[in-house]
């Protein structure tokens, strides 16, 4: 099989491309430059964290004659769930949101693949914590690659915390 070229092979974000780990060595090496499978999903996970625990600004609803907005940088992230409490909150339009934010913000994920789902199991959920699952297909050369993602959201802090579920 012939060798990747440069644009195909798989490289960080434009932000950890930036950040120079190792500042004391003025040339980085070719494996430094490009990153694997692994690592990627590493970095898209984090990313996915830092959008799940911002706090978008305002509703869509709110924004009359300002579509625009809803979808820019101002309003990264999703609606705040601190304090609620699980009855008031519809899973279901949750999900959508979540799914809304990963397809606007989130440009490695392959939008019509992007699937969000509450895991309704009374072991794992409690009055105070909802489960989601994220799975979607990640693009890299030569195929996509698959993403599963376990979601855990604490609605006292508001806080998500995600990890990588295989299969």
């Amino acid at each position: 099989m012939a060798e990747l070229t440069p644009q195909e092979r798989l490289q960080p974000s434009l932000l950890d491309r930036l950040t120079d780990m190792a500042p004391d060595e003025p040339d980085e090496s070719r494996e430094q430059r490009v990153i694997t499978a692994a690592r990627l999903r590493e970095y898209v996970t984090r990313d996915i964290a830092a959008l799940l625990n911002c706090t978008r600004q305002w509703d869509s609803d709110g924004l009359p004659g300002l579509d625009h907005v809803a979808n820019s940088v101002l309003n990264f992230g999703i609606p705040d769930l601190a304090g609620a409490p699980l009855s008031g909150i519809d899973a279901g339009m949750l999900q959508e949101r979540i799914r809304t934010a990963l397809i606007d913000f989130e440009p490695r994920l392959i939008a019509d693949t992007v699937q969000v789902a509450v895991n309704i199991d009374d072991a794992v959920m409690n009055a105070r914590s909802l489960s989601f699952r994220i799975e979607s297909q990640m693009w890299a050369q030569p195929m996509p690659l698959a993403l599963y993602l376990h979601t855990d959201v604490d609605l006292e802090t508001g806080e998500f915390r995600v990890s990588q579920h295989f299969g």
